[in-house]
């Protein structure tokens, strides 16, 4: 019978690279979103993630998404002092980035995936996801298994399992079959590959109304790799049967390129049950479905093989040559290996010596070709050879041909022969090992159902003396009880009573910091509405309602904020800039300002006690101008340094003296600031930095007033 060993891990391939189907999200929204660059590292990672569902597994979006992930989390776990949950979510970005590099390395035959796989599985435990950690130790398996490490493979996979079972994943213990099932189709162990792939239907066995898309799909994958280990054991009816199953679900799902596949598939198995009419009518189905030459040449190449094996060399021929002619188009020297080695024998058979030759000569042409820097002097003396047995066979053609074609059958024969049993025995090993993990499994848990049940009958036991000395222990139990009341009552008695003294010193605290707060707003009020009544003195009216104007806003945001323990900087940003603007007006733009926060700061994301920069700012206008007419200048500067957040005031006045007013001024702003700051930060050696600007002559051109803001960081 022909050997069909090759369309095994084509199928294998195909249906493990079919794309994860998408959620309803468009690429478009997303790709607004991470352009924002204000956005919270929670939303970025989020976001790239839901990005990820929209894209094909490995696909360049989708390796353009996850690596977009590697600064996110990288930064985000330098950080110091995180919060357990925003920890958590760096965690677990950090595990989808891990993994899907590995998962591509395992495509790409990278020896690095086995490492990116545990860090994924790391990552995953520290954020106690536990269940994609479980899929990364599969990924690992799966890996082992792509370079068929079959211990390993095995390995993992059992180990996924246990855990999946501990947890009764259903949906785990399902993908876990599958990934054994495929390990063993791999390793020709047919007989196991159908009992665990069967273990993977019953999670399927819902309503047909609930499936997904991705569940027929699934589905298709199991019953299609049924069929092929039952094709393996000659089982042509079972292979049958599952083959008519996987066609139902992935033609439910409208996949054209799989559909062609498994009619393939069903073209076989209908000529194994001789039913020639049945499988011209599935391949001519599969060819209809084929837009690409790639999959004409397997369809034709499987109506070749067919055809041979009916018998029907004209047609066989045929699709033969079809076949061949796209496996050069297309460049792959696999297919045409096989294809010309069918050829051969199709034309031998059917008494054709010269394509028979012809194609055993391109076979061993193509078969030199896969290794051509270790046996370029090889091919040089084959041709020679070959010139020579031409010259030879002009002649005598038919016979020697023949002759040749006999000579040639005899070596593959042996070499055959040599192949199978290296092959028998390096699967017998591999077998050995497998039966021993399944084994090693089976044995723990049978020792755990034995625990259990020992566990039950000593419990029972327990529980029968119990029953008997229940009734001389019942005056114990009561002095125990009336004991353990008492304690529980002494306890939360004492509990209670340090809760209330907690309460106690937070509400004068906030009490405290609510009188610091108000200390300042009346002084400030004061000097507004004087201003407002000088302008209106000097009749200055429609000054005087824009000022008001200016004014309330302000003293909206003032009242609004007092209550506020923390306001955001962007808020404590706004009210700065309203309450320069109204100075502004008022000293008949006599000095220009200007606010810079340097780009790394996030105004939104930063919190801080709302109003302490507004005596500073008063200050440097009133007392740092004070002897400006003109070209007075103010500079506000928000900055970062060593992760701690400053705040500037510079202005180009007559700097800090010795003026008795001044000083008043000045020590009572530093003051009210100081006892707030030490409120907030618990520190009683606060310092405000104040310095005077010297020019390179020597004179004084301004001052400048430094301290540390304390603030709160909220992702």
């Amino acid at each position: 019978m022909l050997n069909r060993r090759p369309l095994v891990p084509f199928l294998l391939l195909f249906f493990s690279i079919l794309p994860i189907y998408s959620q309803n999200k468009t690429i478009d929204s997303i790709e607004t979103i991470l352009a924002n660059r204000k956005i919270s590292d929670t939303t970025r990672i989020n976001t790239i993630i839901a990005g990820m569902d929209n894209t094909i597994m490995l696909s360049k979006p989708h390796v353009a998404y996850f690596n977009q992930l590697l600064p996110v989390f990288t930064k985000g776990l330098a950080m110091p002092k995180l919060h357990p949950k925003v920890k958590r979510k760096y965690q677990f970005a950090a595990g989808v980035y891990y993994y899907n590099t590995a998962k591509k390395e395992t495509s790409e035959g990278n020896k690095n995936a086995p490492i990116h796989f545990d860090e994924a599985i790391k990552y995953w435990k520290e954020s106690k996801d536990y269940k994609p950690m479980a899929l990364a130790i599969v990924g690992k398996g799966a890996y082992y298994r792509h370079i068929a490490d079959w211990p390993n493979t095995f390995k993992y996979f059992f180990e996924a399992l246990k855990f999946y079972e501990s947890i009764n994943n259903e949906n785990g213990i399902s993908t876990v079959n599958m990934e054994i099932g495929t390990a063993c189709i791999a390793q020709q162990d047919w007989n196991k590959a159908i009992v665990h792939l069967k273990k993977a239907l019953p999670y399927f066995d819902v309503p047909e109304s609930e499936l997904r898309k991705s569940d027929r799909h699934s589905l298709a994958v199991i019953h299609n790799n049924i069929g092929t280990s039952y094709t393996r054991l000659k089982n042509f009816t079972e292979a049958h049967n599952h083959f008519l199953k996987a066609y139902y679900y992935i033609k439910k799902n409208k996949d054209p390129q799989a559909e062609s596949i498994i009619l393939v598939q069903l073209a076989q198995s209908s000529s194994e049950l001789g039913k020639p009419a049945e499988s011209e009518d599935y391949l001519k189905r599969a060819l209809d479905l084929c837009n690409d030459d790639i999959s004409k040449q397997g369809v034709y190449g499987s109506a070749a093989r067919i055809n041979y094996k009916n018998k029907n060399y004209d047609k066989a021929a045929e699709y033969g040559e079809l076949s061949y002619s796209l496996a050069k188009k297309n460049k792959n020297i696999n297919s045409q290996s096989g294809i010309t080695s069918l050829l051969y024998k199709i034309y031998k058979e059917s008494g054709q010596y010269e394509k028979s030759l012809k194609m055993h000569e391109a076979n061993i042409v193509i078969k030199d070709s896969t290794n051509l820097e270790a046996s370029k002097n090889e091919l040089a003396q084959q041709e020679l050879k070959y010139q020579f047995e031409k010259k030879e066979l002009q002649q005598k053609i038919l016979q020697q041909k023949k002759l040749a074609a006999v000579t040639l059958e005899q070596q593959k024969k042996v070499t055959a022969v040599k192949l199978e049993a290296q092959k028998k025995a390096a699967l017998e090993t591999s077998k050995n090992k497998l039966a021993q993990q399944q084994l090693v499994y089976d044995f723990e848990k049978k020792q755990l159902n034995q625990k259990l049940a020992q566990g039950k009958k000593v419990a029972a036991i327990k529980l029968d003396s119990e029953k008997k000395t229940a009734v001389k222990n019942n005056w114990l139990i009561a002095v125990s009880s009336v004991f353990l009341l008492f304690l529980l009552g002494a306890y939360f008695y004492y509990r209670n009573n340090k809760q209330k003294q907690a309460i106690t010193v937070l509400e004068k605290n906030q009490i405290k910091q609510k009188l610091l707060i108000t200390q300042m707003n009346p002084h400030f009020i004061f000097n507004s509405v004087q201003n407002i009544e000088s302008l209106i003195d000097n009749k200055q009216n429609d000054e005087a309602v824009v000022y008001l104007g200016k004014f309330s806003k302000l003293t909206r945001q003032i009242l609004e904020n007092s209550n506020e323990n923390y306001i955001s900087l962007e808020e404590e940003l706004e009210m700065i800039e309203n309450y320069l603007s109204i100075q502004q007006l008022l000293y008949e733009n006599k000095f220009k300002f200007t606010i810079l926060v340097e780009k790394e700061i996030d105004t939104e994301s930063i919190f801080l006690p709302p109003m302490l920069a507004q005596p500073f700012i008063e200050n440097a206008i009133k007392h740092g101008l004070s002897n400006t007419l003109e070209n007075g200048k103010i500079a506000i500067h928000f900055y970062l340094k060593e992760n701690k957040l400053f705040f500037e005031v510079t202005d180009n006045g007559k700097g800090f003296g010795t003026s008795t007013q001044s000083s008043s001024h000045k020590s009572l702003a530093m003051t009210i600031t100081k006892e707030r700051l030490v409120s907030y930060t618990k520190n009683k050696d606060f310092i405000v930095q104040t310095d005077n600007l010297i020019a390179s002559n020597g004179m004084i051109e301004g001052a400048k007033v430094v301290f540390e803001i304390p603030y709160i960081y909220e992702s």
